[in-house]
């Protein structure tokens, strides 16, 4: 364990408590700070939630009278069959290098895994974001210029 120097300050437990409260208050993922010899990183590990939840009443309903008359039924949530490009971390959400450049992608465009499609910026550095995913892209989910949250939906791919 390590002692505080003369003239180091320290954090108590009900400091560290407090900050996990403000992460869960403002909906944090990721908490860092360094001022005056202190330096105190947290992550929140949070089980991802999925966007379309079917509800287990709904798995176990007979079909519709509509369906038994051989009428067609309406076609499946068609965003399911989509990917999502998701943000990595928190910061703000950039579209191209610059704000007087061209953005990285456009709706309509095909991508690959390796096309770079925006630029996150957290804590003054700016982390160029790769698509991880083919296709073509779909939607544009956030607008330029806006905050992000860890596994935020940036980009939805056909």
């Amino acid at each position: 364990m390590l002692l505080p120097q003369q003239g180091e300050r320290t954090l108590d437990l009900k400091d560290i408590k407090a900050i996990i409260d403000l992460m869960k208050k403002y909906d944090l993922a990721v908490f860092k700070l360094e001022k005056e010899g202190i330096k105190i990183e947290l992550e929140a590990h949070r089980v991802p939630v999925p966007l379309v939840a079917t509800p287990p009443a709904a798995q176990t309903t007979p079909a519709t009278p509509a369906a038994q008359a051989g009428v067609p039924a309406a076609p499946a949530d068609a965003k399911q069959a989509y990917k999502e490009v998701v943000s990595p971390m928190v910061g703000t959400f950039y579209r191209a290098p610059s704000p007087d450049s061209a953005p990285y992608v456009q709706e309509g465009q095909e991508i690959n895994k390796d096309t770079v499609v925006c630029i996150i910026e957290a804590m003054k550095v700016m982390n160029e974001i790769k698509a991880e995913v083919q296709g073509v892209i779909a939607e544009v989910l956030v607008e330029n210029g806006t905050p992000v949250q860890f596994g935020q939906p940036l980009f939805r791919v056909k």
